[in-house]
């Protein structure tokens, strides 16, 4: 139900669009990692929290069509930070968090998964909200399904993500995975290990 092919770059340009230049947030996480999240016409993006070299919240929701809301929760986590710089730390984190909606979803314990990333790692969790699970419409506004999750970025940088949608098994949800996925700035695409520095190779 969540399988994406990692690398196929023409479904992410199918959902997202062209990008407006005018509305690019460049975001200066590490002296080796800078990422970019571009208002499209189909998307828009706006940038909640940026502290340069820290964290940076985006969120993202659609102009028409399919609709969801993107969070996007990029962070430093250099040797001096490492909250997030092994599986083990990712998959507490990712659970802790979620375990706080169990009074409020379906789900009566929290099932990770990993992140179908063989360079990096990470893991995510679908949650479906009881109130809407069997509802035929959504109002505007909320969601049946979140989709959350961390993984490895880079070397320095980890990123948080929730996904809100009415299913998790169309083409246009797992295109939105696929975008999320293609964070990963990992080139060689040889396995991340947090205690190398290649600051030349995201440049």
């Amino acid at each position: 139900m969540h399988r994406i092919i990692i690398g196929v770059l023409l479904g992410i340009l199918s959902i997202a669009g062209s990008a407006h230049a005018s509305n690019m947030h460049k975001l200066e996480m590490t002296l080796c990692d800078e990422f970019s999240v571009s208002e499209t016409n189909n998307w828009n993006v706006e940038l909640e929290r940026y502290l340069t070299l820290r964290v940076a919240d985006v969120k993202i929701t659609p102009k028409h069509g399919y609709d969801f809301d993107i969070k996007l929760f990029f962070k430093a986590d250099t040797q001096d930070l490492a909250q997030f710089d092994t599986p083990k730390k990712i998959e507490e984190s990712v659970r802790r968090s979620t375990e706080e909606y169990l009074p409020y979803i379906v789900e009566k314990q929290i099932k990770l998964n990993s992140v179908p990333l063989p360079q990096s790692f990470g893991y995510y969790t679908v949650i479906t909200d009881a109130k809407w699970a069997n509802a035929q419409h959504v109002p505007p506004g909320e969601y049946k399904f979140m989709t959350r999750g961390m993984y490895r970025t880079s070397e320095d940088t980890a990123l948080g993500f929730s996904i809100m949608t009415n299913d998790v098994t169309s083409k246009e949800y797992n295109e939105l995975l696929t975008y999320i996925y293609n964070f990963v700035k990992n080139a060689s695409n040889q396995p991340i290990k947090p205690t190398q520095k290649t600051c030349a190779a995201y440049r």
